[in-house]
């Protein structure tokens, strides 16, 4: 796939948030690899040879400009001795060497994977953050095709993992909101489809489970009465675990509800719903709650 090297240069003046994902390209060199502003690219940095790459993170390209064709600018939270940001997605703090490659996937360390019989589109189930970036979250999507795969729906998911240690989230968690078909193939595929549902397995740092998503005005009370429906199984499910379950009616975390018309679950479904979930709910309970999502959202959808 198309890639070219470049310097790497930290600029914490990034307009938008989630500075740490996001980097700025030269306007036309970007272009060169197939890839423009709100797409995702692939940076390596080059140990001191200059030839091996030693760490890999994605970002999103969220602006270009006019200065040094071969210079990439990359966000980080100021001051980086306090947030880490940096070192924690490419080991580092300062200006390096970096190869930007098109491709985000790369077989190994971050993977993309499609469940998809070309013609479904009753529902499709998703977990952009599988693997180690929020563990388990893949697990219940794959859970939730398997349950009702006689109805032929969808799957799709990433993983990411670190070869040694920790850090999957660091360096391969995209928002989202900004995740674009056209750096990922197996997205591609499916993200015309119009499903009638879609559901995304998400984690996050709270302590709790909060179910939230999106619908078109006309459908608000089955929303709505969905909503409901799943939070009464999780609940059940996890029954005796203290854990509580919202729904984003009552929660207080407006920008993890999921009802953002480019959030990635919304833009794959009619009605989309976004289930984030504390860590101990997805360790202890990650199977019971993929379980109780099927039961609710099976009798809905079409068969083949």
């Amino acid at each position: 796939m198309p890639s070219y090297n470049a310097q790497v240069k930290p600029k914490s003046s990034f307009p938008s948030g989630h500075h740490r994902e996001h980097c700025s390209a030269h306007r036309s060199k970007i272009t060169t690899i197939g890839r423009n502003i709100g797409q995702q690219v692939r940076i390596g940095r080059y140990a001191p040879d200059g030839v091996t790459l030693l760490d890999f993170a994605l970002y999103t390209v969220i602006a270009v400009h006019d200065e040094e064709p071969d210079v990439v600018f990359v966000g980080f939270r100021n001051p980086e001795s306090t947030h880490h940001d940096l070192r924690d997605r490419l080991g580092l703090s300062s200006t390096f060497m970096g190869k930007i490659d098109s491709q985000v996937t790369d077989n190994s360390e971050f993977v993309e994977r499609l469940t998809d019989n070309g013609r479904h589109r009753g529902l499709i189930v998703i977990a952009p953050h599988g693997g180690d970036i929020e563990a388990h979250t893949d697990e219940q999507a794959e859970c939730v095709g398997k349950q009702l795969a006689s109805k032929g729906v969808s799957v799709w998911v990433c993983k990411g993992f670190i070869k040694q240690g920790n850090g999957a989230f660091d360096r391969w968690h995209i928002t989202s909101t900004d995740i674009s078909e056209k750096s990922f193939p197996k997205l591609k595929k499916v993200i015309g489809r119009h499903f009638e549902y879609a559901v995304a397995f998400h984690g996050w740092t709270e302590g709790f489970i909060c179910i939230g998503g999106r619908a078109p005005r006309d459908l608000k009370q089955q929303f709505n009465d969905l909503k409901q429906e799943i939070k009464k199984k999780i609940v059940s499910a996890i029954s005796g675990s203290r854990i509580k379950v919202v729904t984003d009616d009552d929660s207080t975390f407006p920008g993890f509800n999921g009802n953002d018309p480019k959030n990635i679950v919304n833009r794959l479904g009619t009605i989309g719903i976004q289930i984030e979930q504390s860590r101990k709910a997805r360790d202890d309970f990650s199977i019971p709650i993929a379980d109780a999502v099927a039961s609710v959202i099976g009798p809905k959808i079409r068969g083949l």
